[in-house]
């Protein structure tokens, strides 16, 4: 016996099952000289064991064992289909029991003692033979299994084996076809010429390959691609030829679809009105359209030739453009998309671009996008650059006339509410006067009474002086202190005297609170101011207004002085209040409503809320009361600007903001919010 260890032989593990421990060693023995790795077991069950946990390439398997015996662990092999060879031994030259071995699948019978040449020669056959199955069974299960047709011709096209994708393929069966010439399957669309070539490539030893159109056995016609190799014997002589088939109809009813497709494209593309474009990662021109080859003067062959896309534009936008393009690919906003492009002839054109990159399973290959000629835009936007500057100045004019405009009906609004207020003020004024002029009376009449008495006591002295005074002249002196009333007369005096002083003092008032609201500071002037003060003139000035309709609540929180407009500011408390008072008289009530005045501030700003118990305002109403000749009121008792100027006022010239709600339990508030600070005019201010 010679010792054959070979790289393959030291993988292979084999199983020695034998009761008998010397007979055991000694085939162990005999194994591991040949080069194979040994396991060993001394029962039937022990041997199952490792059949089910151990890779196991060959089993040397005695027949005679307690427990299970070795004919009992072949059958269990058998029925639990272990693929390895299985070589019994025995002591026993039992023919029968061989053969009955042989018939349960065992590859052969030894008899013990073993001759190792004997075991050396059969263990080798035995795992060639069963390498030769395995290789076999998976060679067939390939192509059993194959998604590819295969079919094997004799040398004269005669089938004689296919697999079942080739009854999927051509819908007829293997018992179908086998026996009969390939010729079945043609189609009549290849030309003889075609079949003769292809019988020439494959009978001279050649692999032919391609496309053939066949025909199923329903009569459809289906498209395959198809590789035909000759099978030589050992003296090269072809004896077969085998054919794999692949169905590539829907490929081509793709392609097809595909070509049309981009015909389709190619037609659409070149009925844009503007020029389209596909550039690649290199910056090569790799598609435009015809009028992109109109606009810059190019034929189609010549963007065929690895055409670089700067050539297309000014050298002094070619830097600009590379980064932009580099920004795209990165997938960065660019702002600019105008450029200066170059025809073939040297002009220039300005264009703009709109584009986008391309991408292809999940990265970008290139750009594509759209050019607009802007030269027309371009003289346009120069006339437009050249029309503005005169618009900008007459804007400018214009702007002027309308602050004046609007200066003029904020003026006219108050003038009007002047001339509103004026039998107001009248009637105001009026009282005190008629007070002070009745008391006026009432001394004139009193100060005669006193002359004539005191002429009395002066004619008393002068008795008095020449001697006694006669009691009738005493009893005359009472008798006129009586007829006078001269105690209460002393005692009303200093009454009268105060009475007339607070009518003094009520006219004063009015009249300064008509001062204060008549001042004009310059439009744009702010001083510091106390609103506190406006609300107090304004209620003078509006008193006859709402005095019967309505009683004025006032609480008024001390409050830091804000730079503003002191008659503009009392000109809105003027409108609120008003519209407060009449929109209490509309109600037509038996009592007085009420109007409530609260002030108070934070660290940004003051605030002034003017709340009345009147109608309220509907929705769509209250949406529109800022709106300039805007009103409710009948015709001739309001010209709709009070709210509209107020606003402007509060908003677009002192940075404030007026606001109007209704609150659920009826009435309306006016908010009025002043900024402590001067700050910029806002650009935009919308109405709410």
């Amino acid at each position: 016996m010679k010792k054959t260890e070979s790289s393959s032989d030291a993988g292979i593990t084999i199983l020695v099952v034998d009761d008998n421990a010397v007979s055991l060693t000694l085939t162990t023995h005999i194994i591991n000289k040949l080069g194979y790795k040994a396991l060993t077991a001394d029962n039937g069950i022990t041997c199952i064991d490792l059949l089910n946990t151990c890779r196991i390439d060959l089993l040397l398997l005695d027949i005679h064992m307690p427990g299970k015996n070795g004919l009992e662990v072949l059958a269990y092999i058998r029925d639990h289909q272990f693929t390895l060879p299985v070589i019994m031994i025995s002591g026993s030259s039992d023919i029968e029991q061989a053969v009955f071995s042989l018939k349960m699948g065992a590859y052969e019978y030894l008899l013990k003692p073993v001759d190792a040449d004997r075991l050396q020669i059969t263990v080798k056959n035995a795992l060639s033979e069963f390498e030769l199955r395995r290789k076999v069974k998976l060679f067939s299960a390939a192509i059993t299994q194959s998604p590819f047709a295969v079919v094997i011709t004799n040398e004269k096209g005669i089938i004689e084996y296919t697999n079942p994708y080739f009854t999927d393929l051509s819908g007829y069966s293997e018992s179908e076809v086998n026996g009969r010439n390939i010729d079945l399957l043609k189609s009549g669309k290849q030309s003889p010429a075609f079949y003769r070539h292809f019988w020439q490539t494959i009978s001279s030893g050649k692999i032919w390959q391609g496309e053939i159109i066949n025909r199923k056995k329903n009569g459809e016609l289906y498209t395959e691609f198809c590789m035909v190799s000759p099978i030589t014997d050992h003296s090269l002589r072809i004896t077969h030829f085998i054919s794999i088939k692949q169905d590539i109809s829907q490929r081509k009813k793709d392609q097809e679809a595909l070509a049309e497709s981009e015909q389709r494209f190619q037609e659409l593309a070149d009925l844009l009105p503007q020029p389209v474009f596909e550039i690649d990662l290199n910056g090569t021109l790799t598609y435009t359209n015809t009028l992109g080859l109109d606009m810059f003067g190019y034929r189609k062959e010549e963007l065929d030739k690895n055409f670089n896309y700067l050539v297309l534009f000014s050298p002094e936008e070619r830097l600009r453009l590379q980064t932009n393009i580099q920004s795209i690919f990165s997938g960065l906003p660019v702002e600019n998309h105008e450029y200066n492009a170059l025809k073939k002839d040297g002009t220039s054109i300005p264009i703009l671009i709109y584009s986008a990159p391309i991408i292809r399973n999940g990265n970008t290959v290139g750009i594509r996008g759209i050019v607009l000629d802007i030269s027309e835009r371009k003289r346009s936007e120069q006339i437009l650059l050249e029309m503005n500057q005169t618009l900008e100045e007459r804007v400018k004019e214009r702007t002027r006339e309308l602050e004046m405009t609007h200066q003029q009906m904020i003026l006219q609004e108050k003038l009007a509410s002047i001339g509103q207020l004026a039998a107001g003020l009248a009637h105001e004024l009026n009282n005190p006067i008629n007070f002070v002029r009745i008391n006026f009376a009432t001394l004139q009449e009193d100060i005669a009474d006193i002359r004539e008495l005191l002429q009395e006591y002066r004619n008393i002295r002068l008795i008095a002086e020449k001697g006694s005074i006669p009691p009738e002249k005493l009893q005359e002196l009472r008798e006129k202190e009586k007829e006078i009333s001269l105690d209460t007369l002393l005692e009303d005096l200093p009454e009268i005297f105060k009475e007339s002083q607070r009518g003094f003092e009520r006219i004063g008032t009015i009249i300064g609170s008509m001062r204060n609201f008549s001042f004009r500071h310059a439009i744009d002037q702010r001083v510091p101011f106390d609103i506190n003060k406006g609300i107090n003139d304004t209620l003078i000035i509006a008193r006859n207004e709402y005095r019967y309709y309505a009683e004025v609540e006032t609480s008024l929180e001390t409050l830091p002085p804000i730079p503003c407009n002191p008659e503009q500011i009392n000109q809105v408390f003027l409108n609120l209040i008003i519209n407060s008072a009449h929109a209490i008289a509309s109600q037509k009530r038996m009592e007085k409503g009420k109007i409530s005045i609260h002030t108070n501030h934070d660290s940004n700003a003051v605030y002034c809320s003017i709340a009345d118990d009147g109608p309220g305002i509907p929705d769509e109403t209250r949406r529109r009361i800022f709106e300039p000749f805007f009103t409710t009121k009948e015709p001739g008792k309001g010209t709709g600007l009070g709210l509209s100027i107020s606003y402007d006022i509060i908003v677009h010239k002192h940075n404030g903001a007026l606001a109007v709600s209704c609150p659920p339990e009826g009435g309306t508030v006016f908010t009025v919010t002043l900024p402590l600070k001067l700050q910029p005019n806002p650009q935009n201010n919308e109405k709410p």
